[in-house]
């Protein structure tokens, strides 16, 4: 991701029992500062996994695992008993003293230890990826922009609804974010890690690189330096593009700058938005978002449940939930890497089959093969990749997208990650809105510049993000079904509307039900048929 957008999170894990995204839940408080080119934007967050703070969910966690382990239940955690988990698992050495490897298994596993060995193996209560799709978006322009002028005329945003529809490539009468995708350059070589067999594994996603933690020394001058135009070590209100007020607040020596110890007390500030999140809501399938508090304008449907979008000063950010189950995600993840490796499709995995896996030379072979008869089997995988993927389940990914300026957010006025007829056909008014300068036409950098930012539950990657590709593209939630249900099961892709095309009638039932002649059945005309006698 480019130098238009960073990420600060200051690290306040106590639980805030007032803040939930759904009543009674307690939270865990995160501060993150999205810092963009003319200055940082303060957003909190309040992060709760089924009404409670992801610390108290991992707890949770730990206290049913060591009860579940303690077979005997003398409250007491042995290393014999914590090695029937995949967790405590260690390489098996034949060559030990057996006297002292029984000496080794009776030694009583503290809850810290446990609590340590889970934090070794799984990541932070709450991780932060940095994506850039604005690649995508630059396509939308560069399609639109036919004569190559760098400014979208209005003649070309007349014409913009063809040039859309040829995008169309499943021929669901609806374009996608994804079927905007660039070409794929070739591979570059010099992202790729060479195994010790001579064969290259191309690293796909790596952690990101923009986001630091507010006490961290490092990253708060990182951070000075972003935005320090004058190099006196400090930052003014003018260099942040904040208020002398909210300066004040978190000016301790009254300077009218704020130091590196000044800003890590940002937790102390109001911020420009404050969201609850709910990642395992009770009353829904997905997650819940709720503002509870803004500077900005909100741009949608304040009544939707899984999102926000609003707009600031110097950016539009969109917030989403991603919903999906992590035990079944990482359980998929790991059979559609047995089923690559699994060369001669007998069932399980030998050495041969796993050594040019990267992982599978670092110990990861024994850890899976619990009884040691040097195969793999699909349990046992299985086995491995669940305990490893409930504590995972505990935890938050943030994902933070670079999505452009806003052309495709422009003609997708549902947010649901598709242009569809109706809003195909209102895509030059929609583009017109992103004039921002006064002259003719839409130069390709004159929208204000877009992000977005999605929660979900972590998951784990049997073979860690170095060979796990990140999603390309932010998460964007379908509408939910409207309208007669025989409306809903005629209207195959979800859009809304009904063409021709989709109308299982006759046409003069069609022409009956199209009451504004628009060629698009609604499902407010949907819902006020009534049959007619056929003319």
């Amino acid at each position: 991701m480019t130098g238009a957008m960073w990420l600060l999170l200051t690290i306040a894990t106590a639980a805030d029992p007032g803040a939930a995204a759904t009543s009674g839940a307690s939270t865990e408080r995160r501060d993150l500062l999205l810092l963009l080119d003319q200055g940082p934007l303060h957003i909190r967050m309040h992060l709760a996994i089924g009404g409670t703070s992801l610390v108290e969910s991992r707890n949770a966690y730990i206290d049913r695992l060591m009860k579940t382990l303690d077979a005997d239940a003398d409250g007491k955690l042995t290393r014999t008993e914590a090695s029937r988990s995949p967790l405590f698992r260690t390489k098996r050495r034949e060559s030990a003293n057996e006297f002292l490897q029984g000496l080794q298994s009776q030694t009583v596993l503290s809850r810290r230890e446990v609590e340590q060995k889970i934090a070794a193996k799984g990541s932070g209560l709450v991780t932060f990826r940095d994506i850039s799709s604005s690649k995508n978006d630059l396509e939308v322009f560069k399609l639109l922009d036919r004569d190559g002028s760098g400014v979208l005329e209005i003649a070309e945003l007349a014409a913009a609804v063809d040039l859309i529809l040829s995008k169309d490539e499943d021929g669901d009468q609806c374009v996608s974010f994804e079927e905007f995708f660039p070409p794929l350059p070739p591979p570059d070589e010099s992202q790729q890690v060479v195994l010790a067999t001579g064969q290259p594994i191309t690293q796909l996603a790596k952690p990101a690189e923009v986001i630091g933690d507010a006490g961290n020394g490092l990253y708060v001058e990182r951070l000075r330096r972003k935005y320090d135009r004058n190099r006196d070590g400090q930052l003014d209100a003018e260099e942040l593009a904040w208020l002398p007020e909210r300066i004040k607040a978190l000016d301790a020596n009254g300077n009218g700058k704020l130091d590196g110890a000044e800003l890590r007390a940002i937790s102390q500030a109001t911020p420009d938005a404050a969201l609850s999140v709910e990642l395992k809501a009770t009353e829904t399938e997905g997650g819940l978002i709720r503002v509870d508090e803004t500077t900005g304008k909100r741009l949608d449907d304040s009544a939707r449940l899984d999102g926000a979008t609003l707009a600031f000063h110097s950016a539009i950010v969109t917030f989403s939930h991603r919903n999906l189950d992590p035990q079944a995600a990482s359980i998929g993840d790991a059979m559609r890497k047995f089923n690559s490796l699994d060369a001669d499709a007998n069932g399980y995995l030998t050495r041969d089959e796993t050594a040019d896996r990267l992982r599978f030379e670092r110990e990861l072979f024994e850890l899976i093969d619990a009884d040691g008869d040097e195969k793999i089997f699909v349990e046992e995988m299985k086995e491995y990749v669940l305990a490893l993927s409930e504590p995972a389940a505990a935890t938050c990914r943030i994902n933070a997208y670079d999505t452009g300026h806003g052309f495709f957010m422009a003609l997708d006025a549902n947010a649901d990650g598709r242009v569809s007829e109706r809003e195909k056909r209102q895509a030059a008014a929609s583009l017109a809105k992103l004039e921002r300068d006064g002259s003719p036409g839409i130069q390709r950098n004159e929208p204000a510049r877009h992000f977005h930012i999605e929660f979900v539950r972590g998951t784990h990657q049997l073979f860690g993000p170095s060979e796990q590709p990140s999603a390309q593209t932010p998460s964007f939630q379908r509408r939910q079904l409207t309208g007669p249900v025989w409306f809903q099961r005629m209207d195959r892709n979800n859009d809304g509307d009904l063409i021709w095309n989709e109308f299982l009638g006759p046409r003069w039932v069609f022409d009956q039900l199209d009451g504004d002649g628009d060629e698009l059945l609604d499902p407010r005309e949907a819902a006020m048929w009534r049959p007619k006698p056929m003319p």
